[in-house]
This record gives C-alpha cells, sequence and structure tokens, in this order.
C-alpha cells in the first residue's frame, strides 16, 4: 500500500451461496403474500405498511448485495455501506479483526467476517472481507494489519479499549437473545390470537401482533444487554 499506490479493494467477486440467496427471497415472497392476503378485519393501513416494510427490505438487501465494499489505501480504510460511506485515517483505527458470528440459521451470513475497531472500541463490519469472498479472510487481515501498523495504526492492546470492546460484545449477545425471547412472543401471541378466533372473541391483531412483541423486545433488550455487559467484564481473558 505505497502512498501512490492504487487502493485495495474488496468487493463481491462471488456469487453468494445459492441457499443463502434463495430462501430470502422465498420469505419476502411469502411475507407479501401474506400481507396481501391479510383478513378483512385488520386495519386498513397494515397491509400497504407492511409492504412498504418488506420492499425497503429487499432494496436495503440489495444495495448491500452490490454497493457495500471496503477500500484500503495507505492513508486509511473506507467502509462503503448500501447508501454512504465512512472513512478512518489508520491513526484513529484500533484493529481490524475476524470474528467467529457462530452458527446461523441456513448459513445466510458468513461466519468469518472481519469488524474494524476505533479507539472507543466501537465495532464496525468491513464488507467483502470474509470466506463468502476470499479463500483466507484471516490471512489477508493478518496482512492487511501489518500493513496498517506501518502507515499509523496504534499498535498493541489498550486494557481501557479492551473493557469497551467487552462491554459492547456483551450487550450485542443481550439484544441478539432479546429478539430470539420477541420470536417467541410474537409466536405466542398469534396462538393467544387463534384462540380468541375460534372462541369467537375479536382479537386485537395490532395488540398482540406488533405492540406486545416489540414491547418485549424492548425491554428485554434493555435488560439483557446490561446483564450481559457486567458478565462479560467478570469473564477471565
Amino acid at each position: 500500500m505505497d502512498e501512490g499506490a492504487p487502493a485495495r479493494e474488496y468487493r463481491r467477486q462471488r456469487r453468494r451461496p445459492l441457499h443463502a440467496a434463495v430462501v430470502p427471497l422465498i420469505l419476502l415472497g411469502n411475507a407479501a403474500l401474506q400481507t396481501i392476503r391479510t383478513r378483512h378485519d385488520v386495519p386498513i393501513w397494515w397491509t400497504p405498511v407492511l409492504l412498504a416494510v418488506l420492499v425497503a427490505v429487499g432494496v436495503w438487501a440489495a444495495l448491500s448485495e452490490w454497493r457495500a465494499r471496503t477500500v484500503v489505501t495507505a492513508r486509511g480504510i473506507t467502509r462503503q455501506g448500501p447508501l454512504r460511506a465512512r472513512t478512518w485515517a489508520w491513526s484513529t483505527v484500533y484493529d481490524i479483526r475476524i470474528e467467529y458470528s457462530g452458527s446461523q440459521p441456513l448459513n445466510a451470513h458468513p461466519r468469518w467476517p472481519a469488524y474494524l475497531y476505533d479507539l472507543e472500541g466501537r465495532r464496525f463490519l468491513l464488507p467483502q472481507i470474509n470466506e463468502w469472498q476470499l479463500d483466507d479472510p484471516c490471512a489477508e487481515v493478518a496482512a492487511l494489519r501489518e500493513a496498517a501498523w506501518r502507515y499509523g495504526m496504534p499498535y498493541g492492546q489498550r486494557a481501557e479499549i479492551e473493557e469497551g470492546i467487552l462491554r459492547q460484545a456483551g450487550r450485542r449477545r443481550g439484544w441478539q437473545w432479546a429478539s430470539v425471547a420477541a420470536v417467541v412472543v410474537f409466536a405466542l401471541m398469534i396462538l393467544v390470537a387463534l384462540a380468541e378466533d375460534v372462541a369467537g372473541t375479536p382479537a386485537n391483531l395490532y395488540l398482540l401482533l406488533l405492540v406486545i412483541p416489540l414491547a418485549a423486545f424492548g425491554l428485554l433488550g434493555l435488560l439483557l444487554a446490561r446483564c450481559f455487559a457486567a458478565r462479560a467484564l467478570r469473564l477471565p481473558r
């Protein structure tokens, strides 16, 4: 990465696994179909709002697939997202790491993505640096870190930043568990709505399928994020 050399650009070069592209399309299509076939007792605004959300999700996914990339130069690193780009000078970058994202349903996302950490311990995904686009993302990131150290990225770990990273990781884990719990609550509310329908009692779908799951997600997220963050700091490193 010489000063006058062309930028190193990590962009989409390989097709993502077939199941990772087809399954979301099937889910979105089914959701759109079910939304169009919504029952007549649902508020009139329900269908257009849900369709707008589904379209927005599809557009965002398409932009993420085709526009997202990571650009590396001697001066810094740029993360191009679906809509906007953000650049960090090497002096403001704490570290670049490959992290295991865990086993995911249907392997819909890369398991070994790369992340940038700034000097405040905040984490940012680096698009297209993962096992889907690179044969050996770990070796690629190791070489990238060595080059970044030569161009001003701080060398070595700092205790206060590492604590911040652990705290943020705990919070993310708490919100992940809260999202799982919200899905469970949503499924339970569907059963409640069906039971009320069988009993002939009018069901408030807005309350059951939207308000209660969102409230559960928010309350559990706040609680679990604090618990997991505190636990992460207590674990041996």
